[in-house]
């Protein structure tokens, strides 16, 4: 066989893959979780080349070893990591992680659930990519709503939520039309009523393409609100909330509350 039939042949298996990595690197992104997993951000900087480039999944880059270790170290508590499926071609790692921290716990999203990328100089990481699967998407982005819209007292932010074609199959008082314009009256309508209405998710959970949330709403009587007087007593009451969503907003809602029997039949 010539030099330049061989030539073609090893030209086609590196351009192919088929080749086959010159050294196995999923050892190497195993052993960076077992070193959060341990709760050492030095040992899992160690792994980091110092111009790496760090992804998160909540999109943010951190460039150089530095702030990847910053933004380890601000996980870390409570951390670990049980990751899956693990395929190399080249310098290149991909896999999924299940992961918990107290952080996450905090944000109501304990577990999220990640597809990664690693990209491998030698044995040491130059870029990592982590983005959030469809259903933790789904369950960080009422999580925002909450922060935002419920919390934050923005109406104008429900466009970025709902579908303008959303169905409203949850009872609504009276006057308040469906969809999403009926959203925006209704927050509009509690704000009035409750100046300081503030919302906390209890549970978040997700199957697909729904969103389940269960939270404690309270908030100080302080305006008219279903035809009465305010009473300027503060209540609190339970709320559930199934979400169906369709490139990446909400289309369908369900809604349940025990407001009235917590307020009196209010």
């Amino acid at each position: 066989m010539n030099k330049t039939v061989l030539g073609f042949i090893g030209a086609t298996l590196l351009i192919t893959g088929c080749g086959g990595p010159s050294r196995d690197l999923v050892p190497v992104a195993k052993r960076m979780d077992a070193a959060v997993n341990a709760h050492d951000a030095n040992a899992f900087a160690g792994f980091l080349t110092d111009d790496v480039v760090l992804k998160a999944p909540d999109g943010a880059l951190h460039r150089g070893k530095d702030s990847a270790r910053a933004w380890i170290s601000g996980i870390i508590p409570g951390f670990h990591v049980e990751s899956m499926g693990w395929q190399q071609s080249g310098d290149t790692v991909m896999w999924m992680s299940t992961v918990r921290s107290d952080a996450f716990e905090q944000m109501g999203a304990n577990p999220i659930r990640t597809n990664t990328m690693g990209v491998f100089r030698g044995e040491k990481l130059a870029y990592f990519a982590a983005s959030l699967d469809n259903e933790t998407q789904g369950k960080m982005m009422f999580l925002q709503f909450y922060a935002e819209v419920i919390n934050g007292k923005n109406t104008d932010a429900i466009d970025k939520f709902l579908s303008p074609e959303m169905v409203e199959h949850e009872i609504l008082p009276p006057g308040i039309p469906k969809g999403r314009d009926g959203v925006k009256a209704l927050f509009k309508m509690l704000q009035v009523a409750f100046p300081d209405l503030h919302g906390t998710p209890v549970v978040v959970m997700a199957d697909g393409d729904k969103v389940l949330i269960t939270a404690t709403w309270e908030g100080t009587n302080k305006g008219k609100f279903m035809g009465k007087p305010a009473s300027n007593k503060k209540y609190s009451w339970t709320v559930a909330d199934l979400i169906r969503l369709a490139d990446g907003k909400a289309v369908e809602h369900w809604g349940w509350d025990d407001m009235a029997e917590r307020m009196g039949n209010f």
